[in-house]
C-alpha cells in the first residue's frame, strides 16, 4: 500500500514561494458529488519543501487520476496514477503531491476520478477545499 502512495507522488509543477509548514491542519468535511458513493477527506502534512496534500476515501477505491488546481493562481496539476488498477482500501492515506505556498484560507478544487472498488462503478468526485 505504502507503495501506491509513493507512485501518487509524482513530480509536478511547483510554485515557487515559500510556505508555512503547519502538520497541525484538522480534516476537512468530506465533499460528495451528486451520485458518487464515495467521499475524500482531505488534509495537509509537512514534506521536505512544502506541504503534501493527503485524501482520506470512505470506500475502497481504484484512482485514475486526481487534478488538483487552485485557481487564484491559474494553477492545475494533473497527477495521473500510473497503477490504476491497485484498491486503495477505505480511509487509508494518499499523498497526493507536494506543493508550496499552500496558505490558510486558499480555495483549492481537487477532482478525484476512478471507481469502486466493490462494484467497479466509476465516479468523479470534486472537492472544493479551504485550506485550514
Amino acid at each position: 500500500m505504502n507503495r501506491i502512495v509513493a507512485i501518487l507522488i509524482l513530480g509536478a509543477m511547483i510554485f515557487s514561494t515559500g510556505c508555512k509548514k503547519d502538520s497541525s491542519n484538522p480534516f476537512v468535511p468530506p465533499v460528495t458529488a451528486p451520485g458518487a458513493n464515495v467521499t475524500f477527506s482531505m488534509h495537509l502534512e509537512s514534506g521536505t519543501q512544502g506541504m503534501i496534500f493527503v485524501a482520506k476515501p470512505s470506500a475502497d477505491v481504484k484512482l485514475t487520476k486526481v487534478v488538483v488546481s487552485y485557481p487564484a493562481q491559474q494553477f492545475t496539476d494533473v497527477v495521473n496514477n500510473p497503477n490504476p488498477e491497485a484498491v486503495i482500501l477505505k480511509d487509508s492515506n494518499i499523498q497526493i503531491n507536494e506543493y508550496t505556498g499552500v496558505a490558510t484560507h486558499q480555495q483549492w478544487v481537487l477532482v478525484f476520478h476512478g471507481s469502486l472498488a466493490a462494484t467497479g462503478q466509476t465516479f468523479v468526485v470534486t472537492v472544493n477545499w479551504d485550506v485550514v
